[in-house]
This record gives C-alpha cells, structure tokens and sequence, in this order.
C-alpha cells in the first residue's frame, strides 16, 4: 500500500473521533481515483465511462417516488379527514390559494403604476407590429376611436418583459467589480458567460454564477435565450464589513477593513432590442441635412465706417 491512502485514512479516523458530521463531507472529499481523472476544469463535461447511468425506467420511478413524497391525508371509516393529517405541504386548497395570489399581487402591481387602458393598447401594438412601436395612431377595439399612443420610457421599461437578477455577500472591493461589470454590460448572455468563464479575475467567477441562474430563468419563462442580453449591471456595498486590527510600529496600529458587496442585474429580451432600433432608424429619418458653416473668427477689423 502506497503512503498517501494511509495518510487520508488517518485524517478520517481523527475527524470522525472528533466530530462524527463531517464524516460525509470528507468521503465525497476523498474519493477514488477514477473520478479525478475524468473530471473536467470546465465542469461536469465528461462523465465516468465506469458509472451506469440510471435507465428512463428507473428515472420515471424517481420521479413518481418525488411526488408521492407528500403526506397523504388520512380519513376516517365514516370518510371524514382528520386534521392533525393536513400540512401546508399537502393542503391542495391552500397551494391553489398562494398561486392564483402570487398572479393576482403581480396584476395589482402593475396596474397601480400604470392605468389599465394603457396596458390594453401596449398589448394590442405588441400584438399587431410583433413589438412596441410609440406615437403610433392606432384604433381602440372597444370604442372605435382612432387615438395617438405615447408612453413614457418609464412606463415602457415596466411593460416590457425583464428579468431582475442579484446576489448577496461577495468578499470583494467595488472598484475591481466595476472593471469586470464594464467588459460584459450590453452584451449578449450567452457570449457574457463564456468571456467570464476564461477570465482569470475573481470577479468573473461570481459574475458568471450570476448570469447562468439568468439562463435558467430565460429557459423556464420560454424566452429566445439567443437574443437576451444585458441591459444594466451594477454593484453596491452590502454593508456590515469586517474590520481587523493593523499592527504597525512604535505602538501604533490600524484598522484593516474587509469590504463585501452585492451585485444587480437586469436582462431584457428581444422585445427591447428591436424597438431601440426602429426608434434610432425613425430619428436619422426625421433628421436635417447639416450644414459645415466656418465658424473661425475673421482676421481683420470690422468697423461701421469706409476706410476712407
């Protein structure tokens, strides 16, 4: 037997003498060689030619299994159900409840910003140019009126789709997330994350497990995931830094402060793109010629009388 397996089975006899929790931390730690050699420095990309996968037949009875996971109501022989049984988990009435809450909080929320007709019409444009098109006289459907729509640019980034994306307590300073935030705003989430992933700045790796749940979001809602890209990122202090003494010379010291912070993101989708540019496209034609007038000052006096 080799020195190193020794080694690692005496660090896990100490550990689980002393404290029995980390027992299965330090196994999944310690595994056999074959998974370090097929891992990957890019993640899971290869899987272990060794290890079964598991069958559709055998996936299909995890998940059924997952399901039946919850609490079952029990009845009595008359068929009457007994409470103690229900649980938050198991009350159909009550998820039913919090679902149709959640969209109905959503719509009130909306409606208190923005009145109710506007919503109507921004639909209706959407509907008929297949993206939103301001001061364009349009045709209410309802009262057969022929009226000029405009919304402010407040009003238009509450009505186009987005995705909110943030993260809390990263160790790190604000300045050094700035130069990362500058490389990726405005660009495309798909490109963003590989430029992050080949970045060798510690930044690029919170950024980039940032933007991958923003992937996950986009995929769930069923957007175009090849057109998202970033419309705002920033970055604040997230406040309650840690501070540790400084020690310097002839009995003086310092306060050395660790500084933590958070990141925000905001993804727009196609929506906003194609309406930025059919504004920029209906701005050049509204456009006058220029004029390249000299505007240098004259080398001569200019006087309200003839010389003569």
């Amino acid at each position: 037997m080799s020195r190193l397996p020794m080694i690692l089975s005496r660090s896990i006899r100490s550990s689980i003498s002393h404290n029995q929790k980390l027992l299965p931390s330090l196994q999944h730690r310690f595994i056999s060689q074959s998974s370090i050699l097929y891992n990957s420095p890019f993640g899971k990309l290869t899987t272990d030619p060794n290890q079964q996968q598991p069958s559709p037949q055998q996936q299909e009875s995890s998940q059924i299994q997952s399901t039946q996971k919850r609490p079952e109501i029990i009845k009595n022989e008359d068929g009457e159900i007994d409470i103690s049984s229900i649980t938050p988990e198991n009350d159909e009435q009550l998820i039913e409840y919090h679902a149709t809450e959640e969209i109905k909080n959503q719509k009130d929320s909306i409606e208190k910003l923005i009145h109710p007709l506007k919503i109507k019409l921004y639909n209706q444009v959407v509907r008929d140019h297949g993206f939103f098109k301001n001061d364009l006289i349009i045709k209410d459907e309802e009262s057969k009126k022929l009226l000029k729509f405009h919304l402010t640019n407040e009003e238009i980034s509450i009505l186009e789709p987005s995705i909110y994306l943030q993260s809390f307590r990263i160790k790190l300073s604000m300045k050094k997330a700035t130069i990362v935030n500058r490389f990726v705003r405005k660009m495309d989430l798909k490109t963003a994350i590989n430029q992050l992933h080949f970045n060798s700045k510690k930044m690029s790796t919170e950024l980039e497990k940032l933007l991958k749940t923003g992937l996950e979001k986009v995929r769930m809602l069923g957007y175009n995931e090849n057109t998202i890209y970033i419309d705002k990122l920033w970055v604040g202090s997230d406040g309650k830094w840690k501070k540790r003494l400084d020690i310097k010379g002839r009995g003086r010291h310092g306060i050395i402060h660790h500084p933590y912070i958070h990141l925000k993101c905001v993804l727009k989708t196609e929506f906003t793109t194609k309406r930025l540019q059919w504004e920029k496209l209906q701005k050049s034609k509204l456009e006058k010629p220029k004029m390249y007038l000299n505007n240098d000052p004259l080398n001569l006096k200019v006087r309200p009388w003839y010389k003569w």
